[in-house]
């Protein structure tokens, strides 16, 4: 559908609330491979919208210059506003958590409750230093392979067995599209990083009642993040899991699930 100037792609499925589900980043990253398979269980509870970030999966691919997370933010506005949605809860992973924390800066009145999955936007607490992902130089080199992706998706996860042939696969086919490769913001060498906005310091403006979900083995985000998180949002609430990565919708299906919907739902606990 277009959202302003830009066509998003997005799956839809269940009747309530409205759940905006924004996924992470990284080479072949789109919203089915990050959320799908959570969907059954939160459309039973939410009209859910999975979204495909602007320049992955099958939305348009618009050159962004400069700070990203603010036009995917504004993007995904227009979309809502295109849907008749006047509020939504948000939830997003990794940059996906990164845009949804923005959304609830800039429009408080307009997102209901706030999940962060994982997500950067926050401060390290411990300065300790992280292993550089495999993922910033996927395209370097001799190029992307099943090999680099299988790779990248075992770094994803604290067991790398849950993984199956047919979800590397998925997100290697994803990754060599030739339009997401010719826009691809991540996997060309340097700190992808550079163009997510520094949320640190308005961290403090969110209205949202938040739940931050962290997994405790994540490969570059330790749990510092989460804590700053959790110290600068006002009304958030921190969940980690152990024996758990990045992927936590997925490593940790139904503990997430049911932690999610708990929180979301109407007939959740009060907060």
């Amino acid at each position: 559908m277009k959202a302003g100037d830009v066509t998003v792609h997005y799956h839809e499925a269940g009747e309530g609330p409205v759940l905006l589900c924004i996924h992470g980043g990284a080479p072949g990253a789109f919203g089915w491979g990050n959320f799908g398979r959570n969907l059954p269980e939160l459309s039973r509870h939410f009209r859910t919208l999975i979204v495909d970030l602007p320049g992955y999966g099958k939305s348009d691919k618009p050159a962004i210059e400069g700070e990203r997370t603010s036009a995917y933010a504004g993007i995904f506005f227009d979309m809502l506003d295109a849907l008749g949605i006047a509020s939504a809860h948000v939830m997003g992973m990794a940059t996906g958590g990164a845009v949804a924390m923005k959304m609830a800066i800039d429009h408080p009145e307009r997102v209901g409750r706030l999940v962060v999955v994982n997500s950067p936007g926050g401060i390290s607490l411990f300065n300790k230093a992280k292993p550089r992902p495999a993922s910033h130089d996927y395209y370097q080199g001799d190029g992307p392979s099943i090999e680099k992706m299988r790779a990248i998706m075992s770094r994803l996860v604290y067991d790398p067995s849950v993984l199956t042939e047919e979800i590397i696969q998925e997100r290697y086919e994803a990754s060599i599209d030739p339009a997401f490769m010719q826009q691809a913001p991540e996997g060309r060498g340097g700190d992808p990083g550079r163009n997510i906005a520094q949320l640190w310091k308005d961290l403090d403006r969110i209205q949202a009642p938040t739940l931050i979900v962290w997994g405790r083995e994540h490969p570059t985000l330790g749990t510092d993040h989460a804590l700053f998180l959790l110290n600068r949002i006002p009304n958030a609430h921190l969940m980690v899991y152990g024996q758990c990565g990045l992927w936590a919708p997925y490593e940790k299906i139904e503990l997430f699930n049911r932690n999610v919907i708990d929180f979301l739902a109407p007939a959740a606990r009060p907060v």
